[in-house]
């Protein structure tokens, strides 16, 4: 009876040791497939994060790179309207240059100092611009300290270009600053953040409005006026500007805080390979920015059909009497503008930004941030000078090829009717802006191409 029995109990052990396994087995099988959908969804999301993290790098890039080039010019100088237009510039590009620091992760180490320079190289300008235009000229110590500040700023743009390289070349700003890579990667890129601070700079103790002042930063949002809308009703109008992607693939994020308050949303493709990231805004549930991912693929759209499709897309978006206003292609997409035309006057104030896939014509960045910030019922008023004696303003050796009514946004928010000559010389080309009531030359924009397209100085 004992062998009996012994037998028993040790069948009874090897059952129960077999169940207990298909259990736990069951389990982690269970578990490993939440696991990895959770672990897709962290991934689609990040990368839609770290899209919008570079996009703010390689704005602060160009940022710098232009506060750089205005203050060589500004040293380089003699007459003080000249210095005084050029200090606008510097104190314009080093405000959104620290618009784009305020946009990358704070836990990326020397943020806060980055911040303050630029902000103090933004203030600094503004002031000596003032100055110029009360009839003052630039003292020995302040152009001495201009140097000291174009040093710096020269140093900092050494330390953007080669961190450029290094995001070509794959580096991820997310895992930088969150260190989830190797340890040593992550410390190499937050020291170069930390190094583009600046200690050399003697800034001398005055008053002054700085880059937070109403007319440089808290621009008044004017193009919304519309009640606010609740989550769901923003992303039914996702929805109906994107056709192409269904209920089950736009998921809300979290919302956003700031200039626009807006709900933010990423979008899952089918496959789980191509994301966007969109925000809607709370007041009206318009679209106001959309980035995505598409995997590169040989060009088979031409510019022209590029601006057909950001035409159409603007029309979803109930944008009327729209037109092109630039258009270039970089890396197999092209990049559209657009603006509203009223009574034949172009409005650049209120443009708006479009990325466009050359593989397939989809929409893969789209940004109105400046039509909402700026677009409200204006008078325009007529022009005073001909159009005849608006020409003779132009410079001689320049062929005019197209002649326009144009609204420019010109410092302090100042608006002005201009007429716009696109004009070629030497094989360049060249934007020049005659005021439509004074006959002052307001501006010229010289288009300099490059290896990543054409840019407007």
């Amino acid at each position: 009876m004992a062998k009996v029995k012994t037998v028993r109990t040790k069948t009874r052990i090897s059952v129960g040791s077999v169940v207990a396994i298909c259990i736990l087995g069951g389990l982690f099988l269970v578990v490993s497939i939440l696991y990895a959908i959770t672990l897709q969804t962290a991934n689609n999301y990040a990368l839609s994060l770290e899209n919008l993290y570079e996009k703010n790098f390689y704005d602060l890039v160009d940022n710098i790179n232009n506060t750089e080039t205005k203050l060589a010019k500004t040293l380089s100088a003699n007459d003080k309207n000249y210095q005084a237009k050029l200090l606008l510039e510097v104190a314009k590009n080093a405000y959104l240059a620290q618009e784009n620091l305020n946009n990358l992760p704070y836990s990326l180490n020397g943020i806060d100092e980055s911040v303050a320079f630029v902000n103090q190289v933004s203030g600094y300008s503004e002031t000596l611009h003032k100055s110029l235009n009360n009839g003052k000229e630039l003292s020995a110590t302040e152009l001495k300290t201009l140097e000291n500040i174009y040093d710096s700023v020269l140093a900092m743009k050494g330390s953007l270009n080669d961190m450029s390289k290094d995001l070509w070349g794959g580096y991820n700003i997310l895992n930088a600053s969150s260190k989830l890579i190797d340890e040593k990667q992550s410390n190499n890129f937050t020291k170069q953040i930390s190094a583009l601070k600046s200690n050399n700079v003697d800034y001398p103790t005055m008053i002054y409005d700085g880059p937070f002042s109403d007319s440089m930063v808290k621009k008044a949002v004017k193009g919304l006026n519309e009640n606010v809308v609740d989550e769901n009703t923003a992303k039914a109008n996702l929805l109906k500007i994107f056709s192409e992607y269904t209920d089950d693939m736009v998921e809300f994020k979290n919302e956003g805080k700031g200039n626009f308050e807006t709900y933010n949303f990423s979008v899952n493709s089918t496959d789980k390979k191509d994301i966007a990231y969109i925000q809607m805004t709370k007041q009206g549930g318009k679209l106001l920015t959309s980035s995505s991912y598409n995997d590169k693929k040989a060009e088979t759209l031409t510019l022209e059909n590029a601006k057909a499709v950001a035409l159409d897309f603007a029309k979803r978006n109930q944008f009327d009497n729209i037109q092109v206003v630039w258009a270039d292609i970089v890396g197999g997409n092209a990049f559209v503008n657009l603006a509203p035309v009223e009574n034949n006057v172009i409005l650049y104030p209120d443009l708006i930004k479009l990325k466009i896939d050359l593989s397939n014509g989809a929409v893969l960045g789209y940004e109105a941030t400046s039509y909402y910030t700026n677009h409200t019922n204006r008078t325009l008023g007529v022009p005073i000078i001909n159009k005849s004696n608006a020409k003779a303003k132009v410079n001689k050796k320049f062929a005019i090829v197209e002649e326009n009514l144009a609204l420019i946004p010109l410092e302090y928010n100042q608006e002005k009717l201009c007429y716009e000559f696109v004009c070629k010389f030497g094989g360049d080309d060249y934007y020049v802006y005659i005021n439509a009531v004074t006959g002052v030359e307001e501006n010229i924009l010289k288009v300099i191409k490059t290896n990543n397209g054409n840019l407007l100085m």
